[in-house]
């Protein structure tokens, strides 16, 4: 080995551990994408009130943890579509200004929810890889199917239930005019 080869061998592991970094971090782009959602949510459970945003923060915290165990194990499209749920999650808080804390609570449930089926959905794949013939492979991809349409369909309805949210309020008490000028102005 020469004195050049020398000298750049340093340089030449570096650039190796940086490319390395960033096929990983491609290969996981959602992942990536996850990370600051989730944040950027913790974040503003901040404009809650205290003891509210305490407790929606550690539920918060359980609901990313499997956030991004689905986003690392499950089957495509769960990982993209959870990021797209936590980042339609992040957007609807911000813009609620009638119910907030209602909103961020139907966020993190919808975290919950689409990860467990996202984690189921893996368990799945891995019983058709390892099924066996007869009346059980039958029932397996049924239920295949079934799971199919839920991870498409079910972060688009959460979605859109969010959005709605956003838009319609229930009322809270009291005369129809109270009612009216409280939901003009946006106000509890």
């Amino acid at each position: 080995m020469n004195v050049l080869d020398a000298l750049l061998l340093p340089f030449v592991w570096v650039l190796n551990g940086f490319l390395a970094v960033v096929y990983v971090a491609v290969e996981h782009l959602a992942v990536v994408a996850l990370v600051p959602l989730l944040a950027l949510l913790y974040g503003q459970m901040g404009a809650l009130a205290s003891a509210q945003a305490q407790r929606l923060r550690a539920v918060l915290v359980g609901a990313g943890v499997l956030a991004l165990m689905a986003a690392l194990l499950a089957p495509q499209p769960v990982p993209y579509l959870t990021a797209a749920l936590a980042g339609v999650g992040v957007v609807a808080v911000r813009l609620e200004r009638y119910r907030p804390d209602e909103t961020a609570w139907e966020v993190i449930q919808n975290l919950i929810l689409y990860a467990l089926v996202g984690l189921g959905a893996r368990v799945l794949t891995w019983v058709l890889e390892h099924q066996a013939d007869g009346l059980f492979a039958g029932g397996v991809n049924y239920l295949a199917v079934l799971v199919g349409f839920a991870l498409w369909g079910m972060p688009v309805a959460q979605g859109a239930l969010l959005l709605k949210n956003l838009l319609a309020h229930a009322p809270t008490g009291g005369d129809p005019r109270t009612i009216l000028t409280r939901a003009r102005e946006r106000r509890l």
